[in-house]
């Protein structure tokens, strides 16, 4: 595999080395006999499952990643493959979980309508639509999927992160812990190419920052049911310290090349329910 022409500016993420180490299926690792003694709440349920259909959501967000510019960067590239790879092995692992509390697998399970609005139905327009829009934009919509995908992972790093401290199951914290050192080098890897790619082309800062102010979170969400996004939203970001974690993503997406307060502060509200 060749890399892109921008490959040394990219960082020191080792594309092969994540490609050549990559996380399959693990559930033997996961202890799913312990539920049948410490079973997790409904509420708990809802969530893990709300994950899964999150982390199983990665075809519909590479079909329309791949029409565009995206593709033509064999770096990126050879991560996206990858990286849906090891996020089906994720979803998967959540399954598990499920099917240890005598629940149908995620994908056999029907959903509620999804939102409605403005913003929902630019985030839906299929891959020929998508293809079509993104012709204009060239290469520089290569940093706009990276920074999307940067924003994403911290938002689901906070799900995790408040699901394993709030959680009163070592097992699920286990599993958790499990998926999130998976999902170190994802985050890793778009940081670095969000870093470069934003310096480097000021027209790529303004697409993103266009492309932020419309972007409905998490990735792939906007398919799932509006029920179970609202549940989520509540979970992470509801309370004060849920703004506190919505306001901390958004002073992260400040703080990246050519962003500025506007858009962290727009990012941090479309979190908050």
């Amino acid at each position: 595999m060749t890399d892109s022409p921008n490959s040394e500016a990219a960082g020191p993420f080792d594309i092969r080395e994540f490609t050549r180490t990559a996380q399959g299926n693990f559930r033997a690792d996961l202890d799913l006999t312990s539920y049948e003694a410490h079973p997790l709440d409904a509420e708990t349920l809802e969530l893990v499952r709300y994950l899964s259909r999150l982390e199983a959501a990665t075809m519909e967000h590479l079909r329309n990643l791949l029409v565009t510019a995206t593709h033509k960067d064999a770096r990126v590239t050879a991560f996206l493959v990858t990286w849906a790879f090891e996020k089906f092995w994720m979803a998967d692992a959540l399954d598990a979980v499920l099917g240890a509390h005598g629940l149908d697998r995620t994908r056999n399970v029907d959903e509620g309508p999804p939102r409605t609005g403005a913003d929902e139905a630019i985030q839906r327009s299929g891959p020929i639509r998508r293809a079509i829009a993104a012709v204009g934009l060239g290469a520089p919509i290569v940093a706009t999927h990276m920074t999307l995908g940067l924003v994403d992972e911290w938002i689901l790093r906070a799900a995790y992160d408040h699901l394993r401290a709030t959680t009163d199951s070592p097992a699920l914290r286990d599993t958790i812990g499990r998926i999130q050192i998976i999902k170190q080098r994802h985050e890793a890897f778009f940081a670095d190419e969000t870093e470069w790619r934003l310096s480097d082309s000021k027209r790529a800062a303004r697409q993103t920052r266009a492309a932020l102010a419309t972007a409905a979170w998490p990735i792939g969400g906007v398919e799932r049911a509006a029920a179970d996004r609202d549940r989520f939203e509540a979970f992470v970001f509801a309370g004060s310290d849920g703004s506190a974690r919505a306001d901390d993503i958004g002073r992260r997406v400040a703080s990246l090349p050519g962003m500025d307060a506007r858009i962290g502060q727009t990012t941090a509200k479309k979190l908050t329910p």
